[in-house]
């Protein structure tokens, strides 16, 4: 696989040394609404341009990334950058950022890599040449295994923190694999920001949410699946996270129409507007899981449940939806 310069990745580390700590709800998708931004930061980001920063190998698919965020995106003006060219922009104003970032939280003992696509705003400080920074809205991404246990193990691991931050950087622009990520499912993740950041209220955890008209369409309705969630299915195992698998209890299968598809094949059903589709993502973060269900016709969460210390994929998170379905209908 191809690598960016080092040069690449020093301009790119000068962005993230300014980068502030922040944390993150255990939503698919998170935001921050009107209630939690200052009324002058939000009309400040809304005269902004938003960068978006992509992987390397997203920009061979340049034409679906574009088409993705014209779909969704409209709070303010976008353009799509290289990650190198972060740092140029980040010393001017009227700017707001998306980007890759990583991080480890200790819970009972135990290190989680969270791994997210953040939107940042940078705005003048109290003092020259000092900059406050905001993180509005982030997206939890499924990530391998390699690069989790990199981000979990960077207090470990040798050399500076900006060496380490590096090769982290490295890892997320250039080497990762994010399973819930493609063009027509960023759609889907910015529509919730778009939207979201108009509202009132922030996007906070909820164990379980659904819309009461829009799930019931399922029972007449194909529910499309990606592929990397059929293989997903109880395969992938983490110390300390437990499964829903009982030996004593029947997997209950799904009834209703369900269809697997191709990433290339899910995109292009998300993007064409004359086939709307609802979807699944499967979200792995740490040891939890998020399941959530997008409906393409305007891109809403029709459905999500997070499932703390819970990780894997089984038949009977879908036919606990049909259950869920068959009280609502």
């Amino acid at each position: 696989m191809k690598k960016y310069p080092m040069l690449h990745l020093r301009k790119i580390q000068l962005f993230f040394l300014f980068t502030l700590c922040y944390g993150i709800s255990s939503a698919q998708v998170s935001y921050f609404g009107k209630e939690s931004i200052p009324p002058e930061k939000f009309e400040a980001f809304k005269k902004t341009t938003t960068l978006f920063t992509l992987q390397y190998k997203d920009y061979t698919e340049l034409e679906k990334f574009d088409a993705a965020i014209k779909k969704s995106w409209t709070i303010t003006p976008y353009k799509i950058i290289k990650p190198e060219d972060l740092a140029k922009y980040d010393t001017l104003a009227n700017y707001s950022f998306f980007y890759f970032d990583a991080y480890s939280e200790e819970f009972e003992n135990t290190s989680k890599a969270n791994v997210v696509y953040v939107l940042k705003l940078a705005t003048p400080g109290k003092k020259a040449k000092e900059k406050e920074e905001s993180v509005l809205a982030t997206v939890t991404l499924f990530a391998d295994v390699y690069t989790n246990l990199q981000v979990n193990s960077m207090d470990e691991q040798s050399g500076s923190k900006k060496a380490k931050k590096s090769k982290l950087l490295g890892q997320l622009f250039n080497q990762s694999n994010f399973y819930n990520w493609s063009s027509g499912i960023l759609a889907g993740y910015l529509k919730q920001i778009n939207d979201g950041l108009n509202s009132p209220t922030n996007r906070v955890l909820e164990l379980e949410f659904y819309n009461k008209v829009r799930l019931p369409q399922l029972a007449n309705q194909t529910l499309y699946v990606p592929e990397y969630i059929k293989q997903a299915f109880s395969t992938i195992k983490i110390p300390g996270a437990v499964s829903n698998y009982d030996a004593n209890t029947i997997q209950e299968p799904y009834t209703y129409k369900l269809k697997f598809a191709t990433s290339k094949e899910l995109d292009t059903l998300i993007l064409d507007k004359s086939t709307p589709i609802k979807y699944v993502i499967y979200t792995q973060r740490g040891s939890d899981k998020i399941i959530s269900i997008y409906d393409s016709r305007d891109n809403q969460i029709i459905y999500q449940k997070f499932s703390p210390n819970t990780l894997n994929f089984e038949m009977n998170d879908l036919s606990s939806i049909q259950k869920l379905i068959k009280t609502i209908k």
